[in-house]
């Protein structure tokens, strides 16, 4: 399924290149976005549809810097329910946990991702989806409209520094002295990098009921999302979703109950509704993750053991017999007989 982005985006997009003497209707020419559309106070498009209009855009104005004077437009606006939580939150921190949990839900072509080390802040954008992935001008955009955003809802300007996995463009010398952060790119990985003390800075606008309200909308939003890409049991798909992640792996009932502000018996309740428990959830994640793994030769059985979250290799070889009533060893003699 292709995955979604803000359609806000595209009308941010749309003001950028007028004043480049692009119209809208031009720019949104073949794509199936309708002009109509811009004005819409929150909606989505297709990741593909968004990378072929950001392409466009480039070769229209002839502006290969264009990510950049995106990135200096965004406003927290543009997130919608998700932007807002964010803007009245307490601090930096707890506004970047907010965007970190619910973006990658939205898309789960980009992941927000907050790690703190030695006193430094990292916030990774991971692309985990081989097949949607973000040119330079897209990451450029985005790591600049972050950096532009957590300026904004601080009212201070901060020492930032956003890293590019990406080869360094020509276009950088023209623009260093628009960015409100420095930059590098040929860098490991697509990432903001701060002090870890930015994190306890209080935001402007910070207002803990309104937050908590937003935070309540930002889980309805998604919900509609979730219906509309066809699930039938909206909080499945979310616990589904929430309770393994890329890099930090599997989280347990409580850690997945406090990212959706339930508690836990609530959380079981209301998946019982839903004809399951997270128990069954948990084991349907593991067992596909299991077998993509053990896909691979070079992972040994203990490894994958250990990144399923298993104490040790009986207990999963175990629980995967119970699964495919076959041991892992079994399922990759198999599979390897076969290909």
């Amino acid at each position: 399924m292709n995955p979604s982005l803000p359609g806000t985006y595209v009308s941010l997009m749309a003001d950028v290149v007028q004043k480049l003497n692009i119209s809208p209707e031009e720019l949104l020419e073949g794509s199936g976005v309708s002009v109509e559309q811009l004005s819409e106070p929150f909606w989505y498009l297709d990741f593909d549809i968004f990378n072929n209009l950001l392409n466009r855009a480039v070769e229209l104005t002839n502006e290969p810097a264009l990510g950049v004077y995106l990135g200096l437009q965004m406003t927290v606006s543009c997130h919608g329910s998700v932007g807002l939580a964010a803007m009245v939150s307490q601090n930096l921190g707890e506004a970047l946990n907010v965007m970190e949990q619910f973006i990658g839900l939205r898309c789960p072509a980009l992941k927000p991702r907050l790690e703190i080390e030695n006193g430094v802040a990292f916030l990774y954008l991971d692309q985990p989806m081989a097949n949607f992935k973000m040119g330079i001008v897209g990451m450029t955009f985005l790591m600049v409209g972050f950096a532009q955003m957590s300026n904004a809802i601080t009212g201070q300007k901060l020492e930032i520094k956003a890293e590019l996995n990406y080869q360094e463009p020509a276009f950088l010398e023209q623009v260093k002295d628009l960015l409100p952060c420095e930059i590098s790119f040929n860098q490991p990985f697509n990432r903001l990098v701060f002090s870890e003390t930015f994190l306890a800075l209080p935001l402007i606008m910070a207002d803990p009921l309104a937050a908590r309200l937003a935070r309540e909308q930002c889980k309805y939003d998604l919900n509609k999302l979730v219906a509309k890409r066809g699930e039938k049991h909206p909080l499945t798909a979310l616990v589904r979703e929430l309770l393994f992640d890329e890099v930090e792996g599997f989280f347990k009932m409580k850690d997945v109950a406090e990212k959706l502000h339930l508690t836990e018996r609530t959380l079981q309740r209301q998946l019982a509704k839903e004809g399951i428990t997270f128990q069954a959830l948990l084991d349907q994640v593991r067992e596909r993750h299991a077998k993509k793994l053990l896909n691979h030769h070079e992972n040994s059985i203990s490894y994958i053991s250990e990144k399923l979250g298993y104490s040790d290799v009986t207990h999963f070889t175990r629980a995967f017999k119970r699964w495919t009533n076959q041991t892992p060893k079994q399922y990759r003699n198999l599979r390897e007989s076969t290909s």
